[in-house]
């Protein structure tokens, strides 16, 4: 966290599949996120990139250890949530405050995971 961090960032750069905790809050990262790109950190239980400049859609595709998700105070401009995914069930918290999401909300309602807090 805010440990002056900048330049672009992909989750797929990252090679350590025992991840358990991935906070990059407020730094200068940008970037987008592929689809997907998250569930493949098997034992992510919380990501945080909040307070970052990463742009695009933002994937809420995660594996089932992934509890909490932040990604506030970013440039993403759409959400996507996908049903009968292995994280779909699991996922308690997500953070999408203060971006710049511009698409129909209740294709965003229709697909939220049943557990969330």
């Amino acid at each position: 966290r805010n440990n002056n961090l900048s330049g672009r960032f992909s989750l797929e750069t990252l090679r350590f599949p025992k991840l358990m905790l991935l906070v990059l809050a407020e730094n200068n990262l940008s970037g987008r996120f592929s689809y997907g790109a998250a569930q493949f950190y098997r034992k992510l239980v919380r990501i945080d990139v909040s307070g970052n400049e990463f742009y695009g859609h933002a994937d809420m595709t995660f594996s089932p250890a992934t509890l909490y998700a932040n990604y506030s105070h970013n440039m993403f401009t759409s959400v996507g949530f996908k049903r009968f995914t292995a994280g779909y069930e699991t996922l308690k918290v997500v953070d999408l405050s203060s971006n710049l999401i511009d698409q129909d909300v209740s294709k965003v309602f229709l697909n939220l995971p049943p557990n969330l807090e």
